[in-house]
């Protein structure tokens, strides 16, 4: 396996692992966003520096711009252009922490389930370049 097909392993499991938790226990997130938003500025400094290392490493190995393969590359910059816009604007980090209530809590089942059907796809990727033999 070479490290673009590891890259993309470990964002399959990441996003798979998260995405499924969203899914089936919405709660959880929304309590977890919810002490973020209370905590403020430190609040939206973890949620920026979480974003930052998985859109870091994911765009430091996996620079690819070919189909499947560049929904993971436009995910670690989704991930790093959202670390910096709540990092240098903490306002805008702030203001996304407020919008997390109960009323909005099927939103994360939305999100979790467009992550792992993403993680399904970059497994089913791996399979057909034989990694998994």
């Amino acid at each position: 396996m070479n490290s673009e097909q590891s890259i993309e392993l470990f964002t399959a499991i990441n996003i798979g692992v998260v995405g499924l938790s969203h899914f089936l226990q919405p709660k959880i997130w929304i309590d977890f966003f919810v002490f973020l938003y209370k905590h403020k500025n430190i609040g939206n400094i973890i949620n920026a520096l979480i974003a930052l290392g998985m859109g870091s490493l994911i765009v430091s190995f996996h620079f690819i711009w070919e189909w499947p393969k560049i929904l993971i590359t436009v995910y670690g910059v989704l991930q790093i252009t959202k670390a910096l816009m709540y990092l240098i604007k903490p306002s805008i980090g702030i203001a996304s922490l407020a919008k997390v209530t109960v009323k909005t809590g099927y939103k994360f089942r939305w999100a979790g389930l467009l992550m792992f059907l993403m993680s399904l796809l970059i497994l089913y990727s791996l399979w057909i370049e034989g990694v998994f033999v």
